[in-house]
């Protein structure tokens, strides 16, 4: 299945060389997805099982301006439920963790008010969409409503108008193999933009419109749940030192080529025949060489030997600011070694 496959593909390296006594690097890393689903559940099936949104106070957007308040009740998003299901699951698509992905063919919700909005599905339709798409789990949403606010403020020299679009959805994760509810989810979610102008309607008019905003809404709700379920790639910085020791830049060279392991052996050398500050960021570029090639124990461990080394110098040798940098990275290493249990567990990785 795609899970084990997708967990050890490797992230891409951008090197920025710097002026500074360090470089900074950036990589991808693999975060694990709020839930662990059963490594039997590789096909799943998304349903929109809510009621189409129709509130009746007529508050569901309002326009602020100075002195003066509106509200509009005439912009619906009718299909919110099929455009925020349909992008979850075009999102776990392409996060590739489960073995297929499929979409219910219609909405399991009619336009009937007076109902519970939260009428969860039956066992009889849970039963029938496992079989007919062959699936060991059904994601529904099984409520959401929306709104927008628009906020113009009166500043001593222009206008400064704000639009936010929210979302409220509610989704459930059904185990089709023990006939339990796997997990429930409220997701709140708002989308924001701003503008300035020297008017009340030229400040506004960079905004997007209200149905835009919705639009907008609808698939930001059903992208940013796929990363409660599934793992996520984000990209991130590091840094390590370029400078403190002749074949700092020699192993600078091989970063730059994506050449770790060249780099590592270059980074261990200084380590065992130096001492000092040399010593303590020949550890700390260690600790990164082992990180990005998927060594997380050995990274924390080097991790470790950096913070010891820089606790023996003094505030002459070495900064306080790089003393501090050496044990944040240490504890963001052992962070990721917890998150690493966390993937090989979500992905079925024997320990």
């Amino acid at each position: 299945m795609n899970r084990i496959k997708n967990l050890i593909i490797p992230g891409l390296f951008l090197f920025l060389a710097g002026c500074a006594s360090y470089s900074t690097v950036n990589i991808d890393v693999l975060k694990p997805a709020k839930i662990t689903i059963p490594v039997g559940i590789a096909k799943v099936v998304v349903v929109d099982n809510a009621y189409p949104f129709q509130k009746s106070d007529s508050a569901v957007h309002r326009i602020n301006l100075p002195g003066r308040q509106y509200t509009v009740d005439t912009i619906w998003k009718k299909d919110f439920g099929k455009v925020a299901t349909k992008t979850f699951a075009e999102e776990l698509e392409y996060r590739q963790f489960f073995d297929s992905v499929y979409v219910a063919e219609k909405a399991f919700k009619s336009e009937i008010e007076g109902r519970n909005p939260l009428n969860p599905l039956t066992g009889y339709e849970l039963d029938s969409l496992c079989q007919k798409y062959n699936a060991q789990g059904v994601i529904s949403l099984d409520y959401y409503d929306y709104g927008t606010t628009i906020n113009v403020v009166d500043m001593p020299d222009y206008f400064y108008s704000t639009l936010d679009a929210r979302s409220n959805t509610y989704w459930t994760f059904h185990n089709c193999l023990t006939g339990e509810r796997l997990d429930y989810h409220f997701q709140r979610d708002t989308i924001f933009w701003e503008s300035f102008g020297s008017s009340i309607v030229s400040s506004v008019d960079d905004l997007p419109k209200i149905r835009e905003a919705l639009e907008e809404a609808t698939y930001h709700a059903g992208a940013k749940y796929a990363g409660f379920v599934a793992p996520t790639w984000t990209n991130e910085e590091r840094i390590f030192y370029q400078k403190g020791h002749p074949l700092f830049f020699e192993a600078a060279t091989e970063v730059a080529n994506n050449n770790w392991d060249a780099a590592k052996r270059i980074w261990y050398k200084v380590y065992e025949s130096s001492k000092g500050k040399s010593k303590a960021r020949a550890a700390f570029n260690l600790a990164l060489g082992q990180e990005v090639t998927g060594n997380f124990m050995e990274a924390a461990a080097w991790g470790w030997r950096s913070v010891e080394n820089y606790r023996s110098l003094s505030g002459i040798s070495a900064s306080g600011m790089e003393k501090d940098k050496a044990v944040s990275y240490y504890v963001k290493l052992s962070y990721r070694l917890q998150e690493k249990k966390k993937l090989d567990e979500q992905y079925g990785v024997d320990q």
